[in-house]
């Protein structure tokens, strides 16, 4: 594997558009999302379609196209019934998965886009993109309710707390950010080592963040007291952050294509899983925290345990 390309390609989730090589895989997935139910996933492809796929079997249940570029990334409201994708194009867009048709084209970023994420009551959803851009949306009606310039040059991913009150972005500059997710208002900002952050997110119970990306070090920091309680080491790209088991366990999507699954409380690697032969791009859990998926380079979604680090189903 060229170890070059790799980091090329995803130098700050998802822009091919810097690597030739890699903008050139027309079909590679660029993430997935389970819903809340756990009974689908959906993935958002470079071929600019949405897939929608039923998790116990592995077929394809619906294929939404719309967007007029690559489709970066995607994700359920709470309630299974909207869809949010954000694609090159510039668009946000909403679908109602009962019909499959557009609901809202949200257009507001300047930026490439990156990332959107639902607020756990499904009322807001969070877009990011280049040029630092975090946008706040009002689902019902898609119209603006607050935006900032989150990070310097990217605000690569955002998550909202498991209730609902805070929202947790990544980026440059200031690494990881902690906002009121009702205003905007900026709580709380950590900058560790390292030039770029691509991935931050919450652990189950809301108490602890965990931050990764250019530097290949995974920060994981409790809430209450700021301090780090882990650092977990690598020197590749980490491209994915997703706890699992209760959130005692992180997994890590990485440039090299391994996901890694590590022990939070003795910082070791549990488990390694050959997510792609090229580069994992994203990881996600399922609800119950038990189920691993994983999407690359390839046109595959690979479904794994957490716990054992087994394999459970390849779907293509």
């Amino acid at each position: 594997m060229n170890r070059s390309i790799s980091t090329c390609a995803l130098v700050l989730v998802g822009l091919f558009s810097l690597c030739p090589a890699a903008r050139a895989q027309g079909s590679a997935v660029n993430s997935v999302r389970f819903s809340a139910d756990g009974t689908r996933m959906v993935t958002a492809a470079m071929d600019r379609t949405l897939r929608i796929w039923d998790t116990a079997t592995g077929q394809r249940i619906q294929t939404l196209p719309g967007h007029d570029e690559y489709v970066v990334h995607v994700a359920f409201s709470p309630d299974g019934q909207t869809l949010a994708s954000a694609s090159y194009d510039g668009t946000v867009k909403l679908w109602d998965l009962t019909t499959g048709t557009e609901r809202h084209t949200l257009r507001g970023h300047t930026g490439t886009l990156y990332y959107v994420t639902f607020s756990p009551d499904g009322m807001l959803l969070a877009s990011t993109a280049t040029e630092g851009e975090l946008i706040v949306w009002d689902v019902a009606t898609g119209a603006e309710r607050w935006r900032r310039t989150a990070h310097a040059e990217v605000t690569a991913s955002a998550q909202f707390s498991p209730d609902g009150q805070r929202l947790l972005t990544a980026g440059r500059g200031d690494l990881l950010k902690l906002w009121n997710a009702a205003d905007g208002t900026l709580i709380d900002a950590w900058t560790p080592p390292g030039k770029t952050f691509t991935t931050g997110v919450f652990s189950p119970d809301g108490q602890r963040i965990a931050g990764g990306g250019s530097s290949g070090v995974i920060h994981v920091y409790d809430l209450a007291s700021r301090e780090e309680v882990a650092r977990l080491k690598t020197d590749i790209f980490v491209n994915s952050l997703s706890f699992a088991l209760d959130g005692t366990r992180v997994a890590g999507s990485y440039g090299d294509g391994i996901v890694r699954i590590w022990d939070v409380q003795n910082g070791e690697v549990l488990h390694r899983l050959a997510a792609d032969p090229e580069i994992a791009f994203f990881v996600a859990t399922s609800p119950d925290g038990r189920t691993l998926a994983t999407v690359g380079q390839q046109t595959t979604i690979r479904l794994w345990d957490a716990a054992s680090g087994s394999l459970l189903r390849t779907i293509r």
